[in-house]
């Protein structure tokens, strides 16, 4: 069964309401420094859900410093940490062997990633300034924006079994890191991190492939 998930603009929430069993999160993102993310709905007692709503709110803490590769750096960290709960739930409730073998070497090799992300963090800490936060038309500002808005897009989604819903959402997820690694590639200038968003490209639009051919051989 396809569930249909429609983005509710925040002003309009007086004149939307969905039901529990087919309510996704949905963002708000503010013009500010912080990338602030609302939960408008949730989907209570969904794992894979939960574990992006909890990706989101780490979102939501992220201040932005100013400085291309901190930032950058700091929002890959937490984009990282939710694939790594989400497969995590695909590999314990999962059934199906070739999900839950996609599932566990996310889990390995993004774990490994969020280990380098976090001695790379406190080198970039005394970096100066290098573009403006509160600039979304143009520049790393306005590359970090698109990035935390196309985070917000969740499309439609399989309900059917958790390895429908991580097939779903892990596609998406990929896609989401894609486009950060492309952005990182354009405007990033540590070494370190520009590998891990070169690395991470072909690797990612490989499992997307793998991910949308089992889906649609089990419908």
């Amino acid at each position: 069964m396809k569930t249909s998930i429609v983005m509710i603009p925040l002003l309009a929430l007086g004149a939307a309401s969905m039901k529990a069993n087919t309510a996704m999160n949905d963002y708000f993102l503010t013009n500010t420094r912080h990338f602030i993310v609302t939960p408008v709905n949730q989907m209570q007692g969904d794992p894979l859900m939960e574990a992006m709503n909890k990706m989101m709110k780490e979102m939501q803490r992220q201040q932005m410093k100013g400085n291309v590769d901190l930032d950058f750096t700091s929002m890959l960290r937490v984009h990282h940490q939710g694939a790594i709960d989400m497969a995590k739930i695909e590999v314990q409730q999962g059934k199906d062997p070739e999900m839950k073998k996609m599932a566990q070497k996310i889990v390995d090799l993004q774990t490994k990633e969020v280990a380098q992300l976090d001695q790379l963090i406190p080198t970039l800490q005394s970096v100066t300034k290098n573009y403006d936060p509160d600039n979304k038309n143009s520049g790393a500002g306005k590359a970090m924006n698109d990035n935390m808005m196309a985070m917000m897009k969740t499309g439609n989604m399989s309900m059917s079994s958790t390895d429908h819903e991580f097939a779903d959402m892990m596609a998406k997820h990929h896609k989401d890191g894609i486009m950060m690694a492309k952005s990182i590639l354009a405007h990033a200038k540590n070494g370190t991190l520009r590998s891990m968003a070169q690395k991470s490209i072909p690797e990612q639009t490989t499992d997307i492939s793998k991910m949308e051919k089992w889906m649609k051989s089990n419908k």
